[in-house]
């Protein structure tokens, strides 16, 4: 069965239905306005899903496309969003806790793309649409068919959270961790309660290393913590106040560290 998310979808009609469901896992999407544009295409959405994103982002002016795209998405196993554009992700932008983000691939550095996005998810973004600009078609491929290196960056970032939706999805706000100054000017270093589990996230969107002192909760274990990204472990040194981080982050880095509450 199709999922369906509603995000600022009101009152669009799916033939005589207009009921859709929230997805409670967070999704990648492809912004895809058909081939025509308007007109969605069972080989473009099979494209797009081959290519790893878990869901399209479909124009709410092209509302009567709707219940074809549903029906060739369902079998192409992807998720469906439909709404307007929003403003266009950027490092400022991600810090401000949106549900909803846009990465306008044709103005975002692919180095950049990681970083950012996963930044936008530590402060809350739990839908996450790619957008090629392209009026028709997918946008994966260069005009002499060769994938584009920021798709790849996406995908990643969609198998990441295919893996570790749920956890992801638990993810609310946790207390406030310190930074010893000075404290670069690009990084940020946020702590998620995820129910039975803390998650850290650190991301670093400049072009050189950064490094830090963080001191987080005294309720929060220091060791050993896993690194959902590359499955490295880590340990922080144990102080009476709460652990302490010596982060050394590389450009356009991302950390994203897991812990139970519990340790047996």
């Amino acid at each position: 069965m199709t999922r369906y998310v509603s995000i600022a979808l009101l009152g669009v009609a799916l033939g005589a239905r207009t009921a859709i469901a929230a997805d409670p896992d967070p999704v990648v999407s492809l912004w895809y306005r058909g081939q025509p544009a308007g007109v969605p295409r069972a080989e473009d959405l099979d494209e797009i899903r081959a290519a790893g994103f878990s869901g399209v982002t479909w124009p709410i002016e092209s509302a009567p496309g709707v219940g074809a795209l549903t029906r060739l998405a369902e079998a192409a196993g992807l998720a469906v969003v439909v709404r307007p554009g929003s403003a266009k992700l950027t490092a400022a932008s991600a810090l401000k806790g949106s549900d909803l983000v846009d990465v306008d691939v044709t103005m975002t550095p692919t180095a950049t793309v990681t970083p950012i996005v996963w930044r936008a998810i530590a402060h809350g973004a739990r839908a996450i649409a790619f957008d090629p600009g392209r009026a028709a078609g997918t946008g994966l491929v260069d005009r002499k068919g060769r994938p584009l290196l920021w798709a790849a960056a996406g995908a990643d970032i969609a198998r990441q959270l295919r893996i570790n939706g749920g956890l992801i999805a638990q993810c609310r706000p946790g207390p406030a961790v310190t930074i010893d100054q000075p404290v670069p000017e690009a990084l940020d270093v946020v702590l998620l309660d995820a129910g039975k589990s803390w998650v850290l996230m650190a991301t670093n969107t400049s072009r050189s290393r950064a490094r830090a002192v963080v001191h987080l909760p005294a309720r929060v274990p220091y060791a050993l913590w896993l690194n959902l990204l590359n499955g490295s472990a880590l340990a922080m040194l144990h102080l009476p106040a709460g652990p302490t981080w010596n982060l050394d982050i590389e450009a356009w880095g991302v950390r994203v560290e897991v812990i139970d509450k519990v340790l047996r």
